[in-house]
């Protein structure tokens, strides 16, 4: 696919911007993805801001042109003076892009690859006809209305009142927990279980979001989610509250993925070489050489030199103080810049 869009494009650009547009929206449409990540793949596409409006769901998402949300009026009818596109089932439900003066080639193309994959997405969660992971879906969609999770609740067997968080894990990983589905992401498919407040950690890498209420589940999907970004080998389970200002911090690379910063170049250098991420970690978690070594299961000479080197690279001393703040910081950029996951 890639060789042909490279052809495609050293002939015409326009076809091959048409054919990303097809493969981009049919891949969403495989992961299952939900309804905000066809709003924000056109916006992403296009350069402009994209929204979508379901009267009937009462779903109202708009996005800018680099992804990021934006708030939005409950009403479609503003939207009709912008290029635009009906779901075409009688329900009102629209999707636009707000670009200014003349149409693009292909914004045509575009809305109508948006509008056919919400409209599928929409059938398949509807709350009217849940199965179990459509369900887990709605409940983790910030788009969601009170009703819609009430329903989405009841079919998934939670009381009203539980206090339940997300468990993120990559999408290979083996189900542990009866509430669990794959879902799309602007990172890529991931598994996402619902359980209980006190549920013990899972085996293998997670990423697990903070307790709360099934309305706030969305939010700990998000933590979930970043938290699983910034774990590792060395430590599976992340835990958003673990984080602290290090998930504000991650939250913020997110939002504005354009952050950039020299350490960030040092530690990409460093985990590049076989040994450097455990050796990163294994750092950040131990207070000395020698517990170091005693987590890889290395002698401590061989760590020894690995922080040397790793400090050659980096320009600054990891083993206390600022350094390891400042170590600690870069690889959270780093891991939110480039973990991808692969369906």
């Amino acid at each position: 696919m890639k060789e042909l869009l490279q052809r495609l494009g050293a002939l015409d650009e326009s076809a091959s911007a048409a054919l990303k547009i097809i493969t981009f929206f049919d891949t969403l449409l495989e992961q299952g993805a939900g309804i905000e990540p066809f709003v924000r793949g056109a916006a992403v596409l296009s350069g402009f801001p994209a929204g979508f409006a379901h009267p009937v769901h009462r779903i109202w998402v708009r996005v800018d042109g680099e992804g990021n949300r934006l708030p939005v009026e409950e009403t479609a009818e503003a939207a009709r003076s912008w290029p635009h596109k009906d779901l075409g089932d009688g329900s009102g439900g629209i999707v636009w892009l707000e670009r200014p003066g003349t149409p693009g080639v292909n914004d045509a193309l575009l809305l109508e690859r948006a509008a056919s994959g919400l409209h599928i997405t929409l059938e398949r969660v509807s709350p009217l006809d849940l199965d179990d992971a459509g369900a887990i879906e709605v409940l983790l969609s910030a788009t969601s209305t009170d009703d819609a999770r009430r329903k989405a609740a009841r079919r998934l067997r939670l009381r009203e009142g539980s206090l339940v968080k997300v468990v993120a894990a990559p999408a290979d990983a083996a189900p542990t927990h009866a509430r669990s589905a794959v879902l799309g992401t602007q990172v890529g498919p991931m598994l996402a279980a619902i359980v209980e407040a006190a549920a013990p950690d899972p085996a293998g890498r997670a990423g697990v979001g903070d307790p709360g209420p099934i309305r706030e589940l969305d939010r700990s999907w998000s933590q979930a989610q970043l938290a699983l970004r910034v774990g590792s080998r060395v430590s599976p389970v992340t835990h958003w509250s673990d984080l602290g200002a290090l998930g504000a911090l991650a939250q913020a690379a997110d939002a504005n993925p354009a952050v950039d910063h020299e350490d960030l170049a040092a530690v990409a250098e460093v985990m590049a070489e076989q040994w450097g991420e455990d050796t990163l970690d294994a750092l950040l978690l131990t207070d000395s050489v020698r517990a170091a070594a005693q987590l890889l299961g290395l002698h401590h000479s061989t760590v020894q030199a690995r922080q040397a080197q790793v400090e050659t690279i980096l320009g600054f001393r990891v083993g206390a103080g600022l350094g390891r703040a400042r170590l600690a910081a870069a690889l959270v950029l780093h891991r939110v810049r480039t973990v991808r996951f692969a369906g």
